[in-house]
């Protein structure tokens, strides 16, 4: 969970103004196995966990992830609204074949915060 807080530090720059560089945490989440009814409440559960202890920054590999379904994606949809909403991001890596075939049935919202989440990585799909 996010228990460091983060750092500031300001670095005095001689004509230009001060360059101010902050250290913060971000949560990886590394989720194996299959996401059913079970396995998705232990993952929302899990991200709630890491909300409630001031999480905001959050990754989630989904390279391990040997099937799910669309109600995934509203896992992830509730999470980036949650943590977006605090200035954060969800970002998301090692989108296998099982999270591309299910997403292959999603709505188009749910598409599109997959490609946002996984864009930024630059490597997010495998």
């Amino acid at each position: 969970m996010s228990q460091n807080p983060p750092v500031t530090i300001e670095v005095p720059m001689p004509i230009s103004p001060p360059v101010t560089i902050r250290v913060e945490q971000v949560d990886l989440l590394s989720v194996t196995g299959q996401l059913d009814d079970p396995g998705l409440d232990r993952l929302q559960r899990r991200f709630d966990e890491l909300l409630d202890g001031g999480g905001r920054l959050l990754v989630a590999d989904l390279s391990g992830v040997a099937g799910c379904d669309g109600r995934l994606f509203e896992v992830l949809a509730r999470t980036q609204d949650l943590v977006g909403g605090r200035g954060g991001w969800l970002r998301l890596v090692g989108l296998g074949s099982p999270v591309l075939d299910a997403l292959d049935q999603a709505a188009l919202p749910d598409v599109l915060l997959v490609y946002r989440a996984a864009r930024w990585t630059g490597h997010g799909v495998h």
